[in-house]
């Protein structure tokens, strides 16, 4: 069976999960630590299977086909509409070698309410501008290459429509991704050199 990358919402129509459209991973050295950033962009959510839902009823907008298909697609990113990402390790101590099986834990739940929400790593768009955190990221390195596969899961709360609870999942699985090279992020840059 050929690989493909695919992220899943446990309970929403299409259990078979969605085609991921676009993955970038990239790195940046900020005062001597590497961070990551991710960003997802999934396919049309119907893009393989629409679904006639026309006089059914559901219990909540995450079942509903239609409300779905208004929104289209999904994008999980620290880079879209912020300068997200996430810290993890030391520049010093950064090499292929140390990412294989590493699992970074981000935005741990739960979330403080009195919290600024644009502080999180990453930003959803979903069913709307919704949030995601909880996350669990683990980089599993492909035999001796540059290469990882990425199991990414976390928790949603559908904030657009007024949900502040993060009741909802999702896991992602993207392969064959080439690990990056760190960059200095533009305030570690020092004009004069």
């Amino acid at each position: 069976m050929p690989e493909e990358n695919r992220i899943w919402f446990p309970g929403n129509p299409w259990p078979e999960g969605h085609p991921i459209k676009d993955f970038a991973w990239t790195a940046e050295v900020r005062k001597g630590i590497v961070w990551f950033f991710l960003h997802l962009k999934t396919a049309d959510y119907y893009s393989e299977r629409d679904i006639d839902d026309e006089g059914e009823d559901f219990d909540s907008s995450w079942e509903a086909p239609i409300v779905w298909g208004n929104y289209h697609s999904c994008t999980i990113s620290s880079t879209d509409w912020h300068d997200g990402g996430f810290p993890v390790c030391p520049c010093s101590e950064y090499s292929i070698e140390s990412l294989d099986g590493y699992e970074a834990i981000v935005d741990p739940l739960p979330i403080n309410p009195d919290g600024d929400w644009d502080d999180l790593a990453f930003h959803t768009y979903l069913l709307g501008h919704d949030s995601v955190a909880g996350h669990k990221i683990k980089f599993s390195r492909r035999n001796d290459s540059n290469d990882f596969d990425i199991h990414w899961e976390g928790k949603i709360a559908l904030v657009y429509a007024g949900d502040y609870e993060y009741r909802y999942d999702f896991k992602a699985l993207v392969y064959g991704v080439g690990a990056p090279k760190p960059t200095k992020a533009q305030q570690d840059v020092d004009p004069n050199a």
